[in-house]
């Protein structure tokens, strides 16, 4: 017996496969476009799109996506312009949604969708605004503001899926950074993690809590600096505006008085010399590190913001007991938070 659903997924799955096709026009042409489109260096969009376009799944990971995903006649999609690669996701969660698939693009970046559009002609429909009708399901991508303004303008009986603002955390533990090469893969995997997209999508980590030796924890925060200089020089830093800038500098001269600050190539990483209140970095490939003596009740109350959660190892009890507490976070293993399986929407919280 067919699934349609399965059908119209796997087909826009197989379709979207030329992006990652180094040898298919559509690849060529992305590498070169996106990058001004974006804002993001070129071996950014390059690693993107050889590294965290999820085109091929595994069939549980669809079967899953599809349980996640209320089914409907007429899917509309509003999208967010912080990951170019997120578009394919909202996309197939749509397709997987309904037949009749409408898709409005960031006005920042509407670039993406335009190469999925053409490598999947037909199998959704690019609108320039939004006009669902009461009964329709419409997923909305952006920030807290962005989507407050839109839900206003929508009619009523809309049903909306809001995906907001959030952000990523690490969590590491003093046994796992005792030795000096140890503290240096996860310095390299946490680094991993960072640069793509230079911090701007929600699974991007932004602080880093220490159980619970600080002598170790500022061990890994030098480790941290180190590392993001000699990844830098292999994916740099793409363009910052003004704004993004400023922040940066204020955050640094901040901590300098209130913590400890290294340069990091373009960005920073910042330590507590004492313990602080909760600090949110700003994007740009900016870290903080803390220590805790608990890191679960250190980062509670900030759980409704969580979106993923980097761990050195997932499958332990650790790893049980982090999930537990936070089950709408997904739970990563370092090196990997920015290349999700597609079984669902990134962010979870809304699940």
């Amino acid at each position: 017996m067919t699934n349609p659903r399965l059908e119209r997924l796997e087909r826009f799955l197989r379709s979207a496969r030329a992006l990652c096709d180094v040898t298919h026009p559509l690849y060529k042409a992305a590498r070169i476009q996106l990058p001004t489109a974006t804002g993001l260096s070129s071996e950014n969009v390059a690693w993107a799109l050889d590294c965290a376009l999820e085109v091929r799944p595994s069939d549980w990971d669809l079967n899953l996506l599809c349980e996640r995903t209320p089914q409907c006649e007429r899917a509309h999609v509003l999208l967010s312009a912080n990951v170019f690669v997120a578009a394919l996701r909202a996309v197939a969660i749509a397709i997987a949604a309904a037949p009749e698939v409408h898709v409005r693009p960031s006005r920042r970046e509407p670039l993406m969708l335009d190469f999925l559009a053409r490598a999947a002609p037909g199998q959704f429909q690019l609108d320039r605004e939004l006009r669902p009708e009461p009964g329709d399901h419409v997923w909305l991508y952006g920030s807290d503001e962005t989507l407050l303004q839109m839900k206003r303008t929508l009619a009523p009986n809309v049903v909306i899926h809001e995906h907001g603002s959030g952000y990523g955390i690490v969590i590491v533990h003093d046994d796992e950074l005792c030795a000096s090469a140890s503290r240096q893969k996860v310095a390299r995997a946490i680094v991993e993690d960072v640069v793509p997209f230079d911090q701007r999508g929600c699974l991007s980590p932004r602080v880093v809590l220490v159980e619970q030796d600080r002598r170790i924890a500022r061990s890994l925060w030098q480790a941290l600096a180190a590392e993001l200089i000699i990844r830098e020089s292999e994916i740099p830093l793409g363009e910052l505006n003004d704004d993004e800038r400023a922040e940066i500098v204020r955050y640094g001269d901040t901590l300098c008085v209130a913590g400890e600050v290294l340069g990091a190539g373009c960005g920073l990483v910042s330590f507590e010399a004492q313990s602080l209140p909760w600090i949110l970095p700003p994007i740009g490939r900016v870290l903080h590190v803390r220590t805790t003596s608990n890191a679960i009740e250190d980062a509670k109350h900030q759980a409704a913001a969580l979106t993923t959660i980097g761990l050195v190892t997932t499958g332990d009890d650790r790893a049980l007991r982090v999930q537990q507490a936070f089950p709408h976070a997904r739970i990563a293993k370092l090196g990997f938070m920015q290349r999700p399986k597609l079984d669902g929407p990134v962010d979870l919280r809304k699940v």
